[in-house]
């Protein structure tokens, strides 16, 4: 049987009669159905992605906190400069700027 055989086949059926009624509440009985078929989704073990995502952000802390590495011992290694500026620090808060916002104290170089 080939295309045009099967379609003109189809094609003699007749269609089954219906009444006037049953179209006018078919979509309410369509949706009555929908809603008392409760969807269930099966939980899948799903392992290797959470594993993926753990080692890529444990991979990402790595590279962070070797790369701020260089920086954290700059700071230990002068330790005793930094706290001795930062005792400094208000000697230096005397100078003034002016800007469009205002007055402000301007961290200034002591000369």
């Amino acid at each position: 049987m080939n295309d045009f055989e099967l379609k003109s086949k189809l094609k003699s059926v007749p269609l089954p009669e219906r009444s006037q009624d049953y179209w006018e509440n078919f979509p309410s009985q369509v949706r009555a159905h929908l809603r008392s078929a409760p969807v269930e989704f099966a939980s899948r073990k799903t392992f290797l992605p959470r594993l993926a995502w753990s080692g890529g952000f444990a991979f990402a802390c790595l590279i962070f906190s070797l790369s701020l590495w260089p920086a954290f011992q700059t700071v230990l290694k002068n330790e005793r400069t930094f706290r001795r500026e930062l005792v400094q620090l208000p000697n230096h808060l005397r100078t003034f700027m002016a800007d469009e916002h205002g007055m402000h104290y301007l961290i200034a170089d002591q000369q």
